[in-house]
This record gives structure tokens, C-alpha cells and sequence, in this order.
């Protein structure tokens, strides 16, 4: 299949090191990243909050029963995805988030607190989810604009979801999330998905056929066929590391790690513009600066990723079964 990994893909040291950082997941250079430790700058949390609360009065000025249906879902979309990315902001540097989302026992995380308040009424990320958007449209393509922090979540969108482009982002993150590993994968009969699928299962009234059906929609033909045949399905495959571009590290104090000049001429599918004004901005200059191992493994990944799709993949990556879970 275009652009999956294959065989067994465990981590390894960086240059110089005798350990592993961050995210030992065999999802680990899946999906995109946030940039979470730019939320440590004040300011920046500072607007995201402007940004949030000026959402949140919008229903308060103009009744929500004036908007059309799109408006309605883009709003609730970008009000959920804004106010996950600044709480995650707040409690930087999480590593794994599963916990701090769901809580210990799965109830009383922060999916749970009423964090927002819209028309009068108190409101949290899972009243969104399950209260207003699951019912209200009863789309599988509805949960793809859903961001959860964390790499086996859909990706988080570049732009904000607009009332004239919120069904063919929604189709853009469902596609690239279903031809993941961390979406869908075959284990011989059985198809694996993301627990994110068990989450909303009431989106799929006839469960598994009516899940099996949408993700060979929305497969690549290799794969199509394979899902919608399936014995068996099972939500098992997740990664609950968070999605920030350095892990929740806020250091890697390797000596040796990658000189920018050179991760800069590697990376040839990537603007190398805009990457050396992203060092500079975080370093204020470019001469002397490091980049965490983690950052550029992930990125020279990417690249390699995107230069796979050209050609075809049969090989499945694997499952390890060695005791651990993924980015545990």
C-alpha cells in the first residue's frame, strides 16, 4: 500500500546515544504534529484563549438557529479542536496522554470538565462530541475533524474547517487516516482499527459490517477489498503519545545531534525556507544550533513516506507483541 511502513519498525538510539527519547511506537512517524511548546510563550496561549472565547460568544450574538447546517459543524469543530490544543498547551510537556484525557478510570478527564460556555450553557469536549455533533449528523466523516492530541488520533487540519470546505477536509483527514497503520491494517483475517472507532461506534449502527463498508470507501483499492472481506474486527491499534513535534521533550541534551545545514539539504520534499526560518525563530540564529534527533528522524521519515507513495507497499508493518503498548 502507498506510502505504509514495513516489517517490524523498532526505534533506535540516537547518534551518540545508548537510549531511546520519545515515542517508541511502531505508529511513531505517523500523522502530523503540533507544535506544542510554543504555548510555553505566554502570548501565544494568550491568543489561543482570545481566539476560543471569541468562538465561544459567537452563538451568543448571532442564535445558532440563523446559521445553515455547515456553519453549525464547522463551528463545533473548531471550537472542540481550539480548546483541546490549549488545554494541552496548559499541561505541556505531557508525554502520554491518555490518562489526562480520559482520566484514570476513564471518566473525570479533561474530556469530561466544562470548559467552555456557549449560549449560557456549560459545555465539554465530550458533550460536543456525543451530545451535539454524533447526533446531529450522524456521519462517520464528522469524527475525522476531531483532533485528540495524541499520534493515533485523526490529523489535526492546517486551516480552520469553513462552512464551503468542511466536508472535503473531513474527506481529505478520513482518507489519509484510513490508509494509515494507526486507522486500519489487516493482521492476516483480522482487521485492526484505532479505538477511535470504538469511541464512536454508534456511527455505525450494523458494527462491523457498517464500519468495514466505510473504511473500504475510503481505502485505496489494494486494501479495499481486504477490509470489507474481513473475518474479524477488532479496536486495538492506537498510540496515545502526544502529537507534538519534540514528544513533550523540551530538550534533547545530545551533543551529538543533527547539524541543521545538513537535516536542511536533506530534506528536499520539504521548503527548506521555511524549515531554517523555524530554526532561527526558535533559536533567534541559525549558526550553532542542534536539532533534537527525535525531530529529525521524524522529519527525514516523513520525507521518505511521501517518496513511497509513488510506488507499492504489500507488506504490512507489525504489531509488536513483545508486552508493551505502543508509546508506553
Amino acid at each position: 500500500m502507498p506510502g505504509r511502513p514495513t516489517g517490524r519498525s523498532r526505534p533506535r538510539p540516537g547518534i551518540g546515544q545508548h537510549f531511546v527519547i520519545g515515542n517508541t511506537s511502531n505508529l511513531r512517524y505517523e500523522g502530523n504534529r503540533f507544535y506544542f511548546q510554543t504555548l510555553e510563550v505566554n502570548e501565544n496561549l494568550k491568543k489561543l484563549l482570545r481566539i476560543r472565547r471569541e468562538l465561544e460568544a459567537m452563538p451568543g450574538a448571532i442564535p445558532m438557529k440563523e446559521w445553515t447546517k455547515n456553519q453549525q459543524l464547522a463551528y463545533w469543530l473548531n471550537l472542540y479542536n481550539i480548546t483541546l490544543v490549549e488545554a494541552l498547551g496548559r499541561a505541556y510537556p505531557e508525554q502520554q496522554i491518555r490518562t489526562l484525557l480520559y482520566g484514570p478510570d476513564g471518566h473525570h478527564g479533561l474530556l469530561d470538565k466544562k470548559l467552555l460556555k456557549v449560549a449560557g450553557v456549560r459545555l465539554s469536549l465530550n458533550d460536543i462530541q456525543y451530545r451535539i455533533l454524533m447526533p446531529g449528523w450522524r456521519d462517520p466523516l464528522v469524527m475525522y475533524g476531531l483532533f485528540k492530541g495524541y499520534v493515533g488520533s485523526p490529523n489535526i487540519t492546517k486551516v480552520a474547517f469553513t462552512a464551503h470546505t468542511v466536508w472535503d477536509m473531513l474527506k481529505q483527514n478520513a482518507v489519509e487516516f484510513i490508509n494509515s497503520n494507526r486507522g486500519a491494517r489487516m493482521d492476516g483475517t483480522l482487521l485492526r482499527v484505532s479505538e477511535f472507532y470504538g469511541e464512536n461506534r454508534a456511527l455505525f449502527p450494523a458494527w462491523p459490517d457498517d464500519l468495514k463498508a466505510h473504511l473500504a470507501k475510503y481505502a485505496d483499492t489494494y486494501y479495499a477489498s481486504r477490509f470489507r472481506n474481513a473475518d474479524a474486527v477488532k479496536a486495538t491499534t492506537h498510540d496515545y503519545y502526544i502529537a507534538d513535534l519534540m514528544q513533550g521533550i523540551r530538550n534533547d541534551s545530545n551533543p551529538n545531534a543533527g547539524n541543521p545545514a545538513a537535516l536542511i539539504g536533506s530534506l528536499k520534499s520539504i521548503n527548506a525556507q521555511q524549515m531554517e526560518d523555524w530554526l532561527i525563530q526558535k533559536n533567534g540564529h541559525l549558526a550553532g544550533v542542534r536539532v533534537p534527533n527525535l525531530v529529525m528522524h521524524y522529519l527525514i521519515k516523513i520525507q521518505k513516506r511521501k517518496a513511497a507513495r509513488k510506488g507499492h507497499v504489500d507488506v504490512e508493518e507489525v504489531e509488536d507483541n513483545s508486552g508493551g503498548k505502543g508509546g508506553q
